[in-house]
């Protein structure tokens, strides 16, 4: 049972700062990108796109990535610290 808790533990990291990497990408002019970069944003667009529908923008600014990023927390808290 360990072993899936560090499993896990390690994918929802990895998320994490799968989503943090893309939404910074996101202020770069396209133009400006590296060519990885629009890949990384269409697999995390991908990932909020569900929340996008549920939470709208709050003045302009889009914060999906950061409730993304809380719940995924709240699920490695869950899971780590066991039930």
């Amino acid at each position: 049972m360990m072993m899936v808790r560090e499993v896990v533990h390690f994918l929802i990291q990895f998320l994490t700062w799968f989503i943090i990497i893309g939404a910074v990408f996101t202020w770069i002019p396209p133009a400006n990108r590296p060519g990885f970069a629009d890949w990384i944003i269409s697999v995390t667009e991908d990932l909020l796109e569900p929340l996008r529908k549920i939470i709208p923008p709050i003045g302009g600014i889009d914060i999906t990535p950061l409730i993304a990023i809380m719940i995924l927390q709240m699920i490695d808290n869950f899971i780590t610290r066991g039930f």
